[in-house]
């Protein structure tokens, strides 16, 4: 753990106003950032929070408003209670379980336990309210869920920014909430753009944190290919892991970002005028930046049709239900569709018809 971190990572004292709280986020970027709309209303509750999590951590200087550390190790979880006066973790946060070791039982004792959509239900209930510092309990037993699943099923039409604004007012009593997480670039990222020779037109991120969310490679090449040919600039990003399968994949035609971090990402998604993606983290990131984003995915489900909750995405997806079929669905989303929303996307930012 960072040196940094440990020092500042301690329960408030009597004197001082502010409670502070741990909030552990999900591991995945999509996740992790609807998460931080709920640690972002505890801010605006007057808490100081720390967001333990790799990529926020990595976001740091994207988000002024929260004290950041990386990811809890499995042996510091146990006496992360001791290092705050109240503990918030995601049930599905990195190194909770280990080995067959799970953590969760033993810690939902002292911690409050949340996730946005896969919970174990019997977490609720376990938290015992006289584990909190006597002179904040009043204060701070308010905000452990009596119940942590984030999405409500009852809600399909709505999206997990909206569930999640819902669950801080129904689980945690928080009124004073912005569906925003305070993502803005920093002034460094800022003046480089400003000296930039020119923007990116187009940032295509053609993978996801799995494999059968993810559209055909060829088809984001040809997609790449009909937008260059209206004079539009594509760059290609993917993780530092899927770089050398991407270079081979590209093959000299289309620019591949060196994004060797999320920072990296979001200061290149910062430049872009529309951003092409996966059901993945990206578009999520390319959403809360306010970004035009176009989404290619698998099904629209009439239970829950996921999309990015902050600026409203185009969603690109087989115009026939392939459910049954799924690993199919790449082939019935042509390169043309995803063609028409983007150059729609285009006319949207440049204010004038794309050609």
């Amino acid at each position: 753990m960072d040196d940094s971190v440990s020092s500042r990572s301690t329960p408030s004292s009597s004197s001082e106003t502010k409670p502070h709280i741990v909030f552990v986020t999900p591991g995945k970027l999509g996740d992790g950032l609807i998460s931080l709309v709920i640690a972002n209303g505890l801010v605006r509750a007057g808490h100081r929070v720390t967001v333990r999590s790799d990529v926020v951590h990595d976001l740091r200087e994207w988000l002024p408003q929260f004290e950041t550390g990386p990811a809890v190790a499995h042996d510091e979880f146990l006496h992360l209670p001791d290092s705050c006066d109240l503990c918030v973790i995601d049930s599905q946060a990195p190194n909770l379980q280990r080995s067959g070791i799970d953590l969760r039982p033993t810690l939902a004792r002292r911690s409050a336990f949340f996730s946005l959509a896969h919970y174990e239900t019997p977490l609720d209930g376990l938290f015992d309210p006289s584990t909190l510092p006597e002179n904040l309990r009043a204060r701070l037993e308010s905000l452990v869920p009596r119940h942590g699943l984030v999405r409500d099923k009852s809600e399909p039409n709505a999206d997990m920014v909206a569930h999640a604004l819902a669950f801080c007012r129904r689980e945690m009593g928080l009124t004073d909430l912005k569906s925003e997480i305070g993502l803005v670039a920093p002034s460094s990222i800022r003046r480089a753009a400003s000296m930039s020779s020119g923007n990116v037109s187009v940032v295509i991120s053609p993978t996801s944190g799995k494999e059968k969310k993810n559209w055909r490679a060829n088809r984001f090449v040809a997609l790449a290919q009909s937008l260059e040919a209206i004079g539009c600039r594509c760059v290609f990003a993917v993780a530092p892991s899927e770089k050398a399968l991407w270079t081979t994949n590209l093959d000299g035609r289309f620019s591949l970002a060196d994004t060797r971090s999320i920072s990296d990402l979001a200061g290149l998604v910062s430049r872009a005028a529309v951003v092409v993606a996966n059901d993945s983290g990206t578009a999520h990131l390319a959403s809360a930046l306010g970004k035009e984003t176009v989404c290619i995915i698998s099904s629209r489900d009439r239970f829950y049709t996921w999309r990015p909750g902050w600026k409203p995405a185009a969603l690109v997806s087989p115009r026939i239900p392939i459910r049954s079929v799924s690993g199919l669905w790449p082939f019935f989303v042509s390169p043309s569709q995803v063609f028409r929303e983007v150059n729609q996307a285009l006319k949207q930012v440049m204010g004038q018809e794309a050609i």
